[in-house]
């Protein structure tokens, strides 16, 4: 019996020393008599760089997708469906109905102030590369998605009808019946966009089942089948915002953009000393390995904190959701406007979730736990980060930041025997 305990309290030991000296563990307790967490902080002394920079011109995942023009430029939703009948009979009727979230300066919606163009062959998806475009996408490109694949206008095709927060577009039967019948099995969607002043948001597939775009159709299969109405969500739908392709960055300014999508760049020095100052007077590290220490150690929590300059802010009932990007490439682009600072092929996100806020207050938090146990791991080199926001979630310029940040950390040495 008394093996049996000792046994057990070796085991959970054992356990103990390995779940606090993992990187995944964030709860970093270790139990009675063990390190307890410290808090240490990066001041912003330790920050060696600031960049804001034009990023892509494409959104995916986001909850809205804009149509009409901001800033004087246009921005394109694009709407594809999938899962159609494989053959068909007959076709009585083709509808589109979007939901709209809100209007900007954009209440005259018909077939004159709205313009449709079927997109050519191209199997295009909403998460591909080019579609994030940050180094690929050109306009007149023909390499990549450009005017040229969506020129085929439906002009006289369609009509519109439009109440207080829906839309609603009556399409030719014979779109419907080019995307069954293709015989490359190519269906490319739809291009919606407007070049009348003002914009609206319309909900995507990612905001809710309730609210997302929606192909309506009635058809026979056969000749003695009976009329069958058929209902299908887009499979892909996002946004593309029209640029002059030529991204401009700002040295020594902290600033986010949403629907004209400005990104931050941002380096600073991780010190050994902010983690060994921190430690209790009879904690020694063992064997004097600084380098060990610090791979071992588990950080609980890491969060990069921007405060608001209180004048450039979003709207107090505004949100935003940013997104912190591992920087791998080794340098900055500053010799070629037509790419950004830096590229998609420069950056890594390691499926790092986003921090959402509502900006209610001055400061604003973004999670950066893992990359800081990457950082002082040695599993990644520390280049910097990237901030993105990619939601459309207000009607918004762009917030900035002082440039005064902090990154805060808690985090639990390893445990030491006695």
């Amino acid at each position: 019996m008394n093996i049996g305990f000792k046994t057990i309290g070796i085991l959970m030991i054992s356990f103990i020393i390995i779940s606090c000296t993992q990187r995944n563990n964030v709860v970093g307790t270790n139990g009675p008599g063990g390190a307890t967490p410290l808090i240490t902080i990066i001041e912003n002394s330790n920050f060696t760089d600031f960049y804001s920079f034009e990023d892509s011109c494409a959104y995916s995942n986001s909850t809205t997708m804009l149509m009409g023009k901001y800033q004087n430029e246009t921005a394109y939703s694009l709407l594809r469906f999938t899962v159609l009948p494989d053959t068909f009979y007959e076709i009585s009727s083709v509808n589109i109905s979007l939901e709209i979230k809100n209007r900007h300066n954009f209440d005259d919606i018909d077939n004159t102030t709205f313009k449709l163009a079927k997109i050519n062959d191209i199997n295009w998806y909403e998460n591909a590369n080019w579609w994030i475009s940050s180094d690929s996408t050109s306009w007149n490109n023909g390499e990549y998605f450009s005017i040229d694949d969506y020129t085929d206008l439906l002009q006289d095709e369609y009509e519109v009808e439009c109440n207080e927060d829906s839309i609603n577009i009556n399409l030719d039967i014979n779109i419907l019946e080019n995307w069954i019948d293709d015989e490359d099995n190519v269906n490319s969607g739809l291009v919606i966009y407007s070049n009348t002043d003002g914009f609206m948001e319309i909900y995507t597939s990612e905001y809710s089942n309730d609210k997302n775009p929606i192909l309506t159709f009635e058809y026979k299969e056969s000749e003695t089948d009976t009329l069958t109405t058929e209902s299908i969500s887009t499979c892909y739908d996002c946004m593309i915002y029209e640029t002059d392709n030529n991204y401009e960055y700002w040295q020594d300014e902290l600033k986010i953009s949403n629907i004209q999508p400005i990104s931050i760049f941002t380096k600073f020095n991780i010190q050994e000393s902010i983690f060994t100052d921190m430690l209790p007077d009879d904690y020694i590290i063992e064997n004097a390995d600084t380098n060990l220490f610090l791979q071992r150690i588990t950080i609980n929590r890491a969060e990069l904190i921007f405060n608001s300059d209180g004048i450039n802010a979003f709207p107090i009932d505004g949100s935003i959701s940013l997104i912190p990007y591992f920087v791998i490439g080794d340098t900055l682009n500053f010799g070629n406007s037509e790419i950004p600072l830096l590229t998609d092929d420069d950056i890594d996100d390691l499926y790092i979730s986003s921090s959402s806020d509502t900006l209610q207050s001055e400061k604003y938090t973004i999670n950066i736990t893992r990359m800081i146990q990457y950082y002082i791991s040695g599993e990644y080199e520390n280049k910097g980060l990237v901030i993105r926001s990619l939601n459309t979630d207000n009607n918004f310029i762009h917030t900035e930041f002082d440039l005064e940040p902090v990154i805060e950390i808690t985090f639990t040495p390893p445990y030491i025997e006695e």
